[in-house]
Formats: structure tokens, sequence, C-alpha cells
């Protein structure tokens, strides 16, 4: 699962409840501020793979005519442009590098702010956050899956895009988050 913009926050929020409830490190500074911190650098994350997105569009619609004509599947071809585009900007593209760079970026953030302290070695405290960050994908993958499902068996059927299908499957979405807490 890709997080997006609104993850930010909640993830963060995770991350931080996380780290102040273990004996992994000792907070030195009020929660909000490690919260703040880790919210930018999650957006900034996000933001990255983002602009990457945005570069990988503009750099097919350059050759879509081409694209047309030799009859390639567009979503492959996006995946390998993008990934090129990444490691040229030296931005993980596999979800395993690219949250646990983003683990180990957050950890030295929060260190070097004197925000935490560690209890235990640095590796095992990023090692809790890198698992905060996949439990909180799998919760969200779950529950995207499930709607994705209830919206396959709706009584009406809906257009996918449109507007009715998209408020449909929020609320069907925030329903299911809500069942898992």
């Amino acid at each position: 699962m890709k997080l997006k913009p609104q993850h930010a926050q909640f993830l963060a929020n995770r991350i931080v409840l996380d780290l102040s409830s273990s004996n992994l490190v000792r907070i030195t500074s009020p929660l909000p501020n490690l919260n703040k911190l880790v919210t930018e650098i999650i957006k900034k994350d996000i933001q990255e793979e983002a602009s990457i997105e945005h570069k990988t569009r503009e750099l097919l619609e350059q050759y879509q005519d081409e694209i047309d004509d030799s009859d390639m599947n567009e979503k492959q071809l996006f995946a390998m442009v993008k990934k090129q585009v990444a490691k040229e900007r030296g931005f993980p593209i596999s979800h395993n590098e690219r949250y646990s760079e983003l683990s180990h970026i957050l950890l030295d953030e929060l260190f070097e702010e004197m925000y935490i302290e560690f209890n235990v070695a640095e590796n095992v405290v990023k090692n809790s956050i890198l698992d905060t960050i996949e439990q909180y994908l799998k919760f969200h993958e779950e529950a995207y899956s499930n709607t994705t499902e209830k919206m396959k068996n709706y009584k009406r059927k809906l257009i996918p895009g449109s507007d009715e299908y998209e408020l449909i499957f929020m609320r069907l979405y925030e329903e299911e988050l809500s069942k898992r807490g």
C-alpha cells in the first residue's frame, strides 16, 4: 500500500505512541514536538514519491504517441520509468528499502533534535519504528481489500471513479477502519 498525505498524521501518532509506551527510548521532549517532527518527515517522504510520479507522467506524456503505436503495457512502463527516476534521485522505491530508510531518518532526526535518548541499541529502536510502519500499512491494506470486496458485491452496479462510487467507497472504508479500531 502506498502512503497518502492524509496518512502522515495518523502514522506519526502511532509511531510516537509506540515509542513513548516502550522501554526502548526515554522521551526528553513533549510528545507534540515529536509528533510534529515525525509528521513533517513522513509528509516529505510522501511528497518526494508524488514528485517522482509527476516526473514519470511528464516523461511518458512526451512519448505518448510512440507508446500508443507500440502497444506497450502502460502500467508496466510507468513502473519501469518511475523506478529509473527514483534511482536517479536516490529514493528507494521498494517498500522494504523505503520504509527501512524512513525509519532510520525518523530515528536520526528524533535523536539529533534531542527528543529521545536510547535505552537499547539504535537498531532495535529503528526496527521498532519500521514494525509500526509495517503494521499501519497492513492494517490499512486489509481495510482497503475488505472495502473493495464489499464494493464488488454491492447491490447496485457502481462505476469506478464516479462521485457516487467514491462517496460509497469512502463511507465503507471508514466503517471498516472503525470496526478495526
